[in-house]
């Protein structure tokens, strides 16, 4: 399973998101996650952390049957 670890980092313009096992920043729809305050920063961090989080728990339970509930 790969790492879905993020930082905050402040950077040269505010704040930024990064990924914690390649240290680059953070992209969302293509565009760095760079030059926000602290607290957007953080939220997104966290956020980020969730998704993934709901994204891993979803891929270990594979649908056999889409229409029906697990």
């Amino acid at each position: 399973m790969p790492n879905r670890r993020f930082t905050v980092r402040k950077g040269r313009n505010g704040w930024g998101v990064y990924a914690a096992h390649t240290g680059e920043p953070v992209r969302v729809n293509g565009r760095e996650q760079t030059g926000m305050s602290r607290e957007a920063a953080t939220q997104l961090a966290a956020s980020l952390k969730i998704l993934a989080f709901i994204k891993a728990e979803f891929d270990e339970r594979l649908v056999t049957n889409p229409n029906t509930l697990h």
